[in-house]
């Protein structure tokens, strides 16, 4: 026998419901990924915009999301990602078993909890929590190491310190170093990132390292940097003398620039960022460093924009490039700063 609060309209109401709420949460969870496109924020968009139940149900989320802002490593990627895509294909999730309430509960702590994850992952990866060294978004620091090498660090940084008889070894995760290499003629000093390994065969450099690409930036004498990807045409190692700039990244060790050895060094000293001839996205790449919140762009929307400019890194570089750019820069609902161009 039916209760009165299961009847056969009731229980297609909340199958209507489950199943919408389902889509919610892929929605989000896509919209969380950071190879997310404007193409797929516009979808996202339109498909909420077709029914007022929708915006309804994913403001529910996004309120239960800002609840949990505060806990961003409460958790990890893979035990969330697993768990969401689990729950979205149980079977057992259906109003016989559970009842709409109680589903809906689920699907948003388990949804909002994913993306909170998700968020921690991309802004403080596994690397960062075990770092020898760490570095604050708005620290300016120095370390001296036991060889009497020094490393100035800026923005957000991590690295590993790995010295042993045979060699000095630098592991950099993220960040940005300017290094003083002391001499030992037994033992080589290199820098090791996703992209390259750079030995020094001089002793001043800075080396940027950010999620897509290796920035290398010769003050004094020479490096020779080894690509460490798998592009095909790339060459294998590349010698870098003073004045000269190279990017290495998935596609390669890219052709050197010249630069100013002493402009680059003031603009260290004086907490700026000196900008000839690059990509927006290289650029945003080098900004997150230095940015509590995290930037929210695609890279293919915005590689086109070149840049020249003198950035402050204590503050108002958005602004600045939001003033002289085709671009606009706004908080979105994960509250990370997005950045688009403009139409």
């Amino acid at each position: 026998m039916i209760k009165p609060d299961q009847s056969p309209l009731n229980m297609a109401d909340s199958n209507a419901e489950d199943e919408l709420l389902q889509q919610v949460a892929e929605w989000l969870v896509k919209m969380s990924d950071e190879d997310c496109s404007e193409a797929d924020r516009q979808a996202f968009q339109a498909w909420q915009n077709q029914d007022a139940q929708r915006q309804k149900l994913v403001e529910q989320v996004q309120a239960t999301l800002q609840q949990f802002t505060q806990i961003q490593d409460s958790t990890s990627q893979p035990f969330a990602t697993q768990v969401i895509e689990e729950t979205l294909n149980d079977d057992s999730l259906n109003p016989h078993v559970y009842s709409s309430g109680l589903l809906r509960s689920v699907m948003i702590f388990l949804c909002s909890g994913l993306i909170i994850a998700l968020m921690a992952w991309q802004m403080l990866p596994m690397n960062d929590w075990l770092a020898d060294r760490r570095n604050g978004y708005n620290q300016w620091t120095v370390q001296s190491l036991s060889d009497q090498s020094q490393i100035n660090i800026s923005g957000k940084t991590a690295y590993d310190i790995d010295f042993d008889q045979a060699q000095r070894l630098i592991k950099l995760f993220k960040g940005n170093i300017l290094v003083d290499v002391a001499k030992d003629a037994q033992r080589p000093f290199v820098i090791e990132t996703q992209y390259a390994r750079i030995t020094a065969l001089g002793t001043r450099f800075i080396v940027q390292h950010y999620d897509h690409a290796t920035i290398l930036m010769m003050l004094e004498s020479k490096t020779k940097v080894e690509y460490s990807g798998t592009a095909i045409h790339s060459p294998v190692n590349v010698e870098i003398a003073a004045g000269q700039q190279v990017i290495i990244d998935a596609q390669g060790i890219h052709p050197s620039r010249q630069i100013s050895p002493e402009l680059l060094e003031n603009a260290w000293q004086k907490h700026m960022l000196v900008i000839h001839q690059m990509p927006l996205d290289q650029v945003l790449g080098i900004l997150q460093s230095y940015q509590h919140q995290r930037l929210s762009y695609d890279a293919r929307q915005l590689q086109h924009i070149m840049v020249n400019a003198a950035l402050p890194l204590d503050g108002g570089a958005l602004q600045l490039l939001q003033d002289s750019l085709p671009i606009q820069v706004q908080q979105n609902m994960w509250g990370s700063l997005q950045i688009t161009e403009k139409k």
